[in-house]
């Protein structure tokens, strides 16, 4: 199967839905790719389901049931949920690409899940939504910042809590260990959740390469949708013109 002829399948940030990838879907299909964007578990469309690891990849998997292995995107908790679908069922992913990933850790880190509890219970889903947004955007389309507040507004607390859970242990859910597949792990340069240092060293952990998003911050396909799609493209077109080992 050609670079160009290999699904691709889109998997969306912490507090997301299939829905954010509306701006970059046209840059992402140049050449009528085929594209699917999905809703994890207790996001958009599946916003009544728990949220859990094998859950969501689970709902990856059947996505492209049957299609052969595909280009799998994830960005943030879908960087998560990609990174454990390639270890576990890598006959199903040509390339892996992470995006703001991997998550801090550490004093502040640790302290992440109660402050976001407490900051739920005490200003609501829409105005986290909002301040949440707000800090971590930088796209200055507001069409852009809309979609994500509204996902993460339709989202309920208790999968907002699990899956931020499940991003930052997300150790307990994969191995981190070499993966025998195209890896890309990608950073907005402008990033302040993600430090450089830390997705250089997962990347060479995972046996792939590191790679920057001009101008975008931690959630690169909504802050720089064009340069996004760039740096995915000129990773998926390298695969297809690299010499076998």
């Amino acid at each position: 199967m050609t670079t160009r002829a290999t699904p691709l399948l889109l998997l969306h940030t912490w507090g997301g839905s299939a829905a954010t990838w509306g701006p970059a879907l046209d840059h992402l299909g140049a050449g009528g790719r085929h594209l699917e964007a999905l809703d994890l578990p207790g996001h958009g469309a599946r916003a009544a389901e728990p949220f859990t690891v094998d859950g969501a990849v689970g709902v990856a998997l059947a996505a492209y049931d049957g299609t052969g292995a595909v280009d799998v995107v994830g960005s943030g908790l879908g960087a998560l949920v990609a990174l454990a679908l390639a270890e576990r069922h890598p006959e199903r992913v040509r390339s892996l690409t992470l995006v703001g990933f991997p998550p801090a850790d550490g004093a502040e880190a640790a302290r992440r899940p109660a402050d976001t509890r407490a900051a739920l219970e005490r200003d609501g889903v829409a105005d986290f939504a909002r301040a949440y947004v707000d800090s971590t955007l930088l796209s200055a389309d507001p069409g852009h910042r809309d979609l994500l507040r509204h996902a993460m507004a339709g989202t309920r607390p208790e999968v907002l809590l699990d899956s931020l859970r499940a991003t930052l242990g997300w150790r307990a859910h994969t191995s981190a260990t070499p993966l025998a597949l195209p890896c890309r792990v990608l950073r907005g340069a402008r990033d302040h959740r993600v430090a450089a240092g830390a997705a250089d060293a997962l990347a060479g952990r995972l046996g792939g390469t590191a790679a920057v998003v001009p101008g975008a911050g931690h959630v690169a396909y909504l802050d720089e949708p064009a340069a996004f799609a760039a740096a995915l493209a000129t990773f998926h077109d390298g695969i297809g013109t690299a010499p076998p080992d």
